[in-house]
């Protein structure tokens, strides 16, 4: 550990008999490597977590039997208060998920943002159910607070929209990393044992091995890790995904694990705009949530174990129609033929169009939220546009950063576009709403100090301090490279299904059946997830998309199977 004194597990119980079994417990495992500290009751809790930070110290979590009340707060949000990363557990007995004050307590906590699960008592040694769940939040902890020696370094200006760029593809790519100032002397010691002397004027990246690449392209940085930029020695496949999102990583997924050859092609990160997000709390089966960059990474070793190919960091700019399939052409000059395909380009951040501000975009000016952004922008004024959930979520995970945090949005209120467990949420940590209200301006020294806003009803403007703007505001589909005989509706979002057939505009459907489910107007061409018009913009239904095509790809195939082997017949003797 980098700390001279070690991070803190405080466990906090009235009964003794129950203390002294959790401290045990976590002694046994956990007491070369963490402080294990115990209290009585949430005041003498609430010492001992003032103590640590004084004496500048860390607390990774903290185990307590009920939320206690100091002066109107719990116990869980003074931990918050003083360490923003850390992991917080209700401790229960076993079986008393079923009594209902608790029961509600915990729902209650988990509602206001203010605890991440319940954890069970250890009744027994080994615990291993307790010590899983222990664990998994040492290592969430560990991983939002970047206490170990990261792989790569970033040393590179805040001011340099490229350092968050780089930054950025690193998070959602799953690769840890830590961010130097090019001034500290942790980053001129870093440069010098990779033999440079000097800093660069542009963002570096300082690998594991010692090398150092010097603002790096996006395939570059990609290769340097070990990821696949090439579209293989033999350019081909049975199905070609372009998108790595929710919704093309299940295709993958699912395509490659029935036995189809699958190659993916993903411009930017694995994970697409799910990727930045800080936590999906709904996705089926994760109880406390899980971060859209850990999903994506999971989706991502899942394809890859199954056989899928990827060529990261690469785009698809154009598709063309050939006899039996498709040749789709991958920048800068690369092309791969293939009999079907699928479109899971999802969508881009609309952008804020304020031309003050884009000066700064990447700089004070976000378009997405991601950790690294947050943690950026500690102990300042942040605001987010936006009323969506994923304003909602970027708002909580903020608020446990900056020194205050305001939603604003231009119409009159959140309950129209937002969950209302989110904006109970909002609402217990104490985030602003401005309603009527809309960004007009900005400025700064190099990155943003100030915006500047308009009340909608009055007209009247006001600066206001802000150390990051994260625009929120809705999305457009990647689809503008796609060929016009892909049909789309007058916002880009592609035709599907039944709705190619019933479009006034449709080309001569051209096939003797009806569109398969996720068809586009040129047969053997599917779209799933964001892109496609009518989809639920939800990471569970574009999953659920992406795995439902793969029946319709696989009708695909065989429909040009037949076709080829009667052709075949056809032009045979007879």
């Amino acid at each position: 550990m980098s700390s001279v004194a070690p991070p803190v597990i405080l466990v906090v119980a009235r009964d003794r008999d129950a203390r002294s079994s959790v401290v045990a417990e976590l002694e046994r495992r956990y007491a070369r490597d963490y402080r294990i500290e115990q209290a009585v009751d949430e005041h003498e809790a609430a010492e001992r977590i003032d103590a640590i930070a004084e004496e500048g110290g860390l607390l990774a979590l903290i185990l307590a039997d009920r939320a206690g009340d100091l002066d109107g707060r719990t116990v869980f949000s003074r931990a918050r208060r003083r360490f923003p990363d850390v992991r917080r557990g209700r401790l229960i007995e076993w079986g008393q998920w079923g009594d209902v004050a608790v029961r509600d307590e915990i729902l209650s906590l988990m509602g206001a943002g203010e605890l991440e699960y319940y954890v069970i008592r250890p009744w027994h040694t080994p615990d291993e159910y307790f010590h899983r769940t222990i664990t998994e939040f040492l290592l969430e902890w560990e991983r939002s607070i970047g206490l170990r020696p990261r792989e790569v370094a970033v040393i590179g200006r805040t001011a340099l929209p490229r350092t968050h760029e780089l930054r950025s593809l690193l998070a959602r790519g799953g690769v840890p990393h830590e961010w130097l100032d090019p001034g500290s002397a942790a980053a001129r010691d870093r440069l010098a044992a990779s033999g440079l002397d000097a800093v660069p004027e542009e963002p570096v990246v300082v690998m594991l091995d010692g090398r150092v690449l010097r603002n790096p392209g996006n395939a570059e940085l990609a290769e340097a890790y070990g990821l696949t930029t090439s579209l293989g020695p033999e350019p081909s496949a049975d199905v070609v995904v372009v998108g790595a999102g929710p919704g093309g990583l299940a295709a993958a997924v699912y395509a490659a694990s029935e036995g189809l050859d699958v190659l993916v092609v993903e411009r930017e990160s694995i994970g697409g705009q799910a990727g930045s997000s800080s936590l999906i709390r709904n996705y089926l089966g994760f109880s406390r949530g899980i971060s859209g960059s850990e999903l994506a990474q999971r989706a991502y070793q899942q394809a890859w174990v199954f056989g899928a190919r990827f060529a990261h960091a690469r785009e698809a700019v154009a598709i063309e129609v050939e006899d039996g399939g498709f040749v789709v052409h991958v920048a800068p000059e690369d092309h791969i033929r293939c009999r079907a395909i699928v479109l899971a380009t999802g969508v881009s951040y609309r952008r804020l169009g304020v031309a003050e501000l884009e000066r700064f975009e990447g700089a004070g000016v976000f378009y997405g939220a991601s950790a690294i952004e947050a943690q950026g922008v500690a102990g300042r004024p942040v605001f987010i546009i936006g009323g969506g959930n994923s304003a909602g979520q970027a708002a909580l995970h903020l608020a446990r950063y900056a020194a205050s945090v305001a939603i604003l949005v231009r119409g009159t209120g959140l309950a129209e576009s937002m969950s209302q467990y989110l904006i109970d949420q909002l609402d217990a940590q104490g985030v602003r709403v401005h309603t009527r209200v809309e960004v007009v301006g900005g400025g700064g020294d190099g990155a943003l100090e100030r915006i500047r806003l308009r009340d909608r009803d009055t007209g009247e403007e006001h600066d206001e301090e802000c150390a990051g703007l994260f625009v929120l505001i809705g999305a457009s589909p990647r689809t503008e490279w796609l060929p016009p005989e892909i049909l789309r509706d007058r916002w880009g979002y592609v035709l599907t299904g039944p709705e190619v057939v019933a479009a006034p505009e449709r080309p001569a459907w051209t096939v003797d059946r009806e569109p398969f489910p996720h068809e586009t107007s040129v047969p053997g061409i599917f779209a799933v997830g964001d892109a496609r018009r009518g989809a639920i913009k939800r990471v569970a239904s574009a999953v659920g998309e992406g795995s439902v095509v793969v029946s319709s790809v696989h009708r695909r195939l065989a429909e040009a199977a037949a076709a080829d082997a009667a052709a075949e017949r056809g032009s045979g003797p007879t």
